[in-house]
């Protein structure tokens, strides 16, 4: 009691800036009045420590009981949304299949301008050209190396194509999406060309623009698709009037050669070699670049000539034996 009244008397005179008092000794207690005034200081700190931990065990209990409310109501609900969930991804791949949609496919297309032209003069061999041949198709996943943030910007920016720009706008993210692409078209188009290079045979190198689109134009399915063209066709894009465009795949292709024309400027070749030029440097977003490797046409053929025949090889395999 003494203890609190000095309390009290402290705070009061401390609060109106009043002297000390030697009446009640406030400002003086004495050593055992201070050991008391500790030990209830301390027993008033554990009294609150033992409350807290009350509370927090009181707030886990009642989060456990609405935990186990709700663990049981998605135990009963869980069924019907596994089914639900099910119907509803069939239901987006027939939509899918109806309207022609394959967004989860690329394919990759070599388009061949000379097979466009009219056939005149002496040039007859022009109509039996295969002027888009399909390279090759690869997934989504594959395309990006199972990368799922890389296939999410694919996704939104094929999203945001329209019509009159069908070029996936990739914006910071461009050049690695580019270098993916170029990754499978060296493992597909010039893995042969270094082997034949490794072998001390000629190769050309031919410079090859790519570009990514989502081409909205095609009646029969739309999905995304790369189109490869040689550099030199496309800085000497010929008329329209000069070419058959009768095909649909053609027209299609022809209008984004168009558009990659337009977009395409030529490296300076005085200045800047092949190892200066990028991917993607100095290109419009959704195109790149890259360098096929092929054999000469002499050397192909001296190797296919010279190499044996499968049936050959076999027959002389089975005499050794």
């Amino acid at each position: 009691a003494q203890l609190r009244a000095a309390h009290a008397c402290r705070s009061v005179r401390s609060r109106h800036g009043a002297p000390a008092c030697r009446a009640c000794s406030c400002t003086r207690p004495s050593t055992q009045e201070a050991g008391r005034g500790e030990a209830t200081m301390e027993a008033v700190a554990a009294m609150r420590a033992d409350t807290s931990a009350a509370r927090a065990v009181s707030v886990l209990w009642a989060l456990w009981q609405w935990s186990k409310v709700q663990l049981r109501a998605y135990r009963d609900v869980a069924p019907l949304a596994g089914l639900a969930f099910a119907w509803w991804r069939r239901y987006a791949a027939e939509r899918q299949l109806r309207e022609g949609h394959f967004m989860e496919q690329c394919t990759f297309l070599m388009v061949n301008v000379e097979g466009f032209l009219l056939p005149r003069g002496l040039r007859k061999d022009v109509a039996t050209r295969v002027s888009v041949p399909t390279l090759f198709s690869r997934t989504l996943r594959e395309l990006t190396f199972h990368n799922a943030q890389m296939a999410k910007i694919i996704n939104e920016a094929a999203a945001r194509t329209t019509k009159r720009w069908p070029f996936l706008s990739l914006r910071s993210e461009g050049w690695l999406v580019m270098a993916n692409i170029n990754a499978h078209i060296l493992e597909v188009c010039s893995s042969w060309g270094h082997a034949a290079a490794l072998c001390g045979q000629e190769v050309e190198i031919v410079e090859v623009i790519y570009a990514l689109v989502n081409d909205r134009t095609t009646t029969s399915r739309r999905q995304l698709r790369v189109y490869l063209v040689p550099a030199s066709q496309l800085r000497a894009l010929p008329p329209e009037d000069e070419l058959d465009l009768r095909r649909g795949s053609r027209r299609s292709a022809y209008t984004i050669l168009q558009k990659m024309a337009a977009l395409y400027t030529p490296p300076p070749t005085d200045e800047h070699t092949l190892a200066d030029n990028g991917v993607s440097s100095g290109l419009s977003s959704g195109m790149g670049r890259t360098w096929l490797v092929v054999p000469k046409a002499a050397d192909a053929a001296a190797c296919s000539a010279s190499a044996p025949s499968p049936v050959g090889a076999g027959l002389a395999i089975q005499s050794a034996l």
